[in-house]
């Protein structure tokens, strides 16, 4: 084996040991975004319950969570959440008012989380938020 052999052989290693490195790298970080994210959602949606509930302990983590969304979830997601919360706000707004938006930020969440061809649709949500 000649030397540049040795030089070309040395190179294709180190690129397949660097190319790994970094795709491994990548994968870590995506992998914990979607764990962080995954983590936001639940607390959004526990914190929403509890309010309704008239709870006011998680008022602060509500408003928390709902500015994480504008920075890391897709604009579908937020216009949802935007909705929900605004019928939150209503005195008047009753669980059957609020299953159809529940259903409706659910099914968002589940798209950005990598549902995106559900055949789910909002009348499908049974549960209640309060």
């Amino acid at each position: 084996m000649s030397w540049l052999e040795l030089v070309i052989a040395a190179a294709g290693a180190t690129a397949g040991y660097l190319l790994k490195f970094y795709l491994d790298r990548t994968r870590a970080v995506e992998q914990r975004g979607f764990r962080d994210k995954r983590r936001h959602y639940r607390n959004l949606l526990l914190c929403l319950k509890s309010l309704r509930e008239g709870k006011a302990e998680h008022h602060e983590l509500l408003w928390f969570e709902y500015s994480f969304l504008w920075l890391h979830a897709p604009d579908s997601v937020i216009r949802s959440a935007n909705s929900l919360v605004s019928k939150l706000r209503e005195p008047s707004a009753g669980a059957l008012d609020l299953a159809p938006l529940v259903g409706a930020l659910l099914l968002e969440i589940r798209r950005d989380m990598g549902f995106r061809r559900s055949g789910l649709q909002t009348k499908d949500f049974q549960g209640k938020l309060g």
